[in-house]
């Protein structure tokens, strides 16, 4: 192995996929690589397939070690020959995992997001005792002061009684205070705080739809007639390419140890927006009436609808919440590098639609 080995759970996430690639292209390290059996797949074969849809088999063995374990286990249920593996090796330990549907239950967050983050600080505070490491990164999100209040959300801290409009935020909310805590008792952390991860700046490319792609699906489809917003209200999204190059580029900073970074989008597209994309790129989509959330009423709409609205509520406090984010620190230490603040405007909220419909995610 190199002389710099990364540890890494959530690999075969959207963001893990692109991180692992970014960080083979722009460093030196190996990357170890967390990842359990599933669907009668195991843990190698998995990584394995996962690194061939990006052309990254080849690393397999060499620069990309798979560890077998779990989040849901104490110190992830990892053997103790790649335990000592990591604790002689591991610099860097980036914590991903996580389950980030929107509508996930109370007992799933708090079993993967809560329980996952504890488990991994177990292990970093072993990892840093025993041995080499010298960077927790944590993955939390934009939304964890909760994002049904007007708020204005500090990089370096939590508000003491956050508004939460699902138990994705909630959960995220615990996990991140418990970082905090270890990050106040000596283990040196960066935190990560993207808002909603969209597609590729440039190309809408991404691997998997999902957190806010299913309500632009429930839109696109006419699943919806009515929608308890306003047209000037925003919703944060941010390009895939802009959260992976701010990270590696802050992660690469001495500076940003023990400091919180809000990758998100300085200038929010707003549902207006969304409605007027509609309009002019999708005429065959069904209109949607806009309406007050205090005139909205469930038990007005019919019965699919009632179906499909309890489906859209996790998504609502994202369309009504006043949410703004406070990004001195990201601003700061992206100032002077190649890495800008992403542009979600029209233009850019045309080209992830339209990847989309052309991924046959969307069908307009």
């Amino acid at each position: 192995m190199a002389n710099k080995l990364i540890f890494m759970t959530g690999a075969t996430g959207v963001l893990g996929q692109d991180l692992i690639k970014e960080l083979l292209e722009t460093t030196d390290a190996d990357i170890a690589i967390l990842a359990r059996a599933k669907n009668r797949k195991s843990h190698d074969e998995r990584v394995r397939k996962i690194l061939k849809s990006i052309g990254l088999d080849a690393h397999m063995g060499k620069r990309i070690r798979v560890v077998e374990g779990d989040v849901t286990q104490h110190k992830f249920g990892i053997t103790k020959e790649n335990l000592a593996f990591l604790e002689k090796e591991a610099k860097v330990f980036y914590h991903i995992a996580a389950l980030t549907a929107l509508n996930g239950t109370e007992k799933e967050c708090q079993q993967i997001n809560v329980g996952g983050t504890q488990h991994a600080l177990e292990l970093a505070w072993d990892l840093r005792k025993k041995g080499k490491l010298e960077r927790f990164v944590y993955f939390s999100t934009a939304f964890v002061a909760g994002s049904v209040w007007q708020h204005c959300s500090k990089e370096d801290e939590l508000p003491e009684k956050p508004k939460f409009a699902n138990y994705y935020e909630s959960s995220k909310y615990q996990a991140e205070s418990r970082v905090r805590e270890s990050m106040a008792k000596g283990l040196p952390v960066t935190i990560i705080r993207p808002s909603i991860v969209v597609g590729h700046s440039e190309t809408g490319e991404v691997s998997d739809f999902n957190v806010i792609y299913p309500f632009f699906k429930l839109f696109a489809h006419g699943a919806i007639s009515k929608l308890p917003t306003h047209v000037e209200n925003t919703f944060n999204i941010v390009p895939i390419d802009f959260v992976i190059k701010a990270t590696a580029t802050i992660v690469k900073n001495p500076k940003s140890i023990n400091k919180t970074f809000h990758l998100v989008s300085p200038h929010p597209p707003s549902i207006g927006m969304l409605l007027k994309l509609a309009k002019d790129e999708y005429p065959k989509v069904p209109s949607i009436e806009v309406m007050d959330i205090k005139d909205f009423q469930k038990t007005k709409l019919n019965a699919q609808e009632q179906m499909v609205f309890t489906i859209m509520e996790p998504y609502l406090g994202y369309l009504n919440g006043d949410l703004t984010f406070d990004m001195s620190n990201t601003r700061e230490i992206l100032r002077g590098t190649k890495v800008l603040l992403p542009k979600t405007d029209y233009k850019f909220l045309k080209t992830m639609i339209h990847y989309a419909v052309k991924a046959g995610y969307l069908v307009i």
